[in-house]
């Protein structure tokens, strides 16, 4: 998946320059903001209740909500002027449809299906990626256009796909709930956990905005630090692949003390592989990262030098936030969020103003060191985290990682 999200960014940047690629970044928020709100009803908490509902008794519901959100969203996206007119309706679209998609990954993952939950993710973006081949390539189109086309494509096979495999996971031995009370348990498990994901997607994202809106540069700003973070994402990638398996885990497990030791051993993994792939983004000369993504992308390193605290402290934010979600604890991930995105905001436009680019990654370094901060805090209280907990969480790596 890093290895064609890389693909996908290089061509983006070549073929789009700055300017389109901070459009696309923009276009990516839009959908992933809509996407956001759409999974307070079908998000994070269908991995808590696929083994105890079935998903046949879900569907309903998150198609519902889905599809309001996606309505609703258009008027929203005008007054924020986060796009241009023309971009509003596609975002939109393309929101529903991921929001759907998203339901169908959870159901996997709630079921343990990780293997499948894999492929069809890796398929999404070689997908993206064979389809923007197509339109820069072969039809000789370089415009945004070109890149929504490839997302619709991408975006609709694998809702398909995804669609046909989760429903054949259902728990035809479970008796199906109501409408009403299927709704219910999906707000009741998913609205601190979801707050808490929107906080999250605000502190990764919300500087693209306050760039574009800021920087004379505007979207070419937004398009620089779009590929910075990037980056960052691609080394999160480690945390976020282990803890799709730790957060499964704990969701179908009762013993609090085998899930705190996963925990621990995690996040000695997300930690530690995170600070060597950290350490070897930042040595790269910045002429590196031209030759890779374009003379247009200028003030890439500058970007990564800010982002550098916050990419570790996220690595390891990403497996204790898992393990609060497996554990049914939400509302703990959405105040550390939510501290984290109030540093981010306080910071953020000072440090744009002075600093440019640097300064925006400051400004989101600081939300990320915040939100590890709370959740540090909380795992060790709540778990009563001891020094024996950390031995024998690094004594079990050797057993988790091993193949069976």
């Amino acid at each position: 998946t890093m290895a064609i999200t890389l693909v996908i960014v290089v061509m983006n940047s070549h073929v789009l320059g700055s300017s389109g690629q901070g459009q696309a970044s923009l276009i990516q928020f839009g959908i992933l903001l809509l996407v956001s709100v759409s999974s307070y009803i079908g998000g994070g908490a269908v991995v808590y209740l696929i083994p105890r509902t079935g998903p046949q008794a879900l569907v309903a519901p998150v198609y519902l909500t889905a599809s309001a959100v996606a309505v609703a969203f258009y008027p929203l996206l005008q007054g924020l002027e986060l796009l241009e007119a023309h971009l509003i309706l596609p975002v939109c679209i393309l929101g529903w449809m991921q929001s759907l998609f998203t339901f169908h990954l959870q159901v996997l993952v709630g079921r343990e299906r990780i293997h499948t939950y894999n492929l069809i993710v890796v398929a999404q973006s070689a997908t993206l990626a064979l389809g923007l081949a197509v339109f820069y390539l072969v039809f000789d189109d370089h415009t945004i256009q070109a890149y929504i086309q490839a997302l619709y494509i991408a975006f609709g096979c694998t809702w398909l796909v995804s669609a046909l495999l989760g429903m054949r996971l259902a728990n035809t031995h479970i008796e199906t709930v109501p409408f009403k009370e299927a709704f219910s348990a999906l707000w009741r498990y998913g609205k601190y956990g979801q707050t808490g994901n929107l906080f999250q997607l605000m502190i990764y994202r919300s500087p693209l905005y306050f760039l574009e809106k800021t920087m004379a540069s505007g979207l070419a700003a937004a398009g620089i630090f779009s590929i910075g973070f990037y980056a960052a994402e691609a080394i999160w990638t480690v945390g976020k692949s282990i803890s799709l398996v730790q957060h499964a885990r704990i969701a179908n497990s009762d013993d609090r003390s085998t899930s705190t030791r996963l925990t621990v051993a995690m996040f000695l993994v997300s930690t530690v592989a995170s600070i060597g792939l950290t350490a070897l983004a930042l040595v790269l000369p910045e002429e590196v990262y031209l030759v890779v993504f374009g003379d247009d992308m200028r003030g890439i390193s500058h970007v990564l030098l800010g982002l550098a605290l916050g990419i570790v402290a996220n690595s390891g934010s990403v497996i204790l936030a898992h393990h609060f979600s497996g554990t049914g604890r939400h509302r703990f991930n959405t105040v550390a969020s939510g501290a984290g995105l109030g540093v981010l905001l306080l910071f953020v436009y000072p440090g744009i103003d002075n600093y440019g680019l640097h300064g925006a990654a400051l400004a989101a370094s600081m939300g990320y060191l915040v939100q590890l901060s709370v959740l540090m805090f909380l795992f060790i209280t709540t778990e009563n985290v001891r020094s024996a907990d950390w031995k024998s969480g690094a004594a079990l790596i050797k057993h988790f990682i091993r193949p069976s």
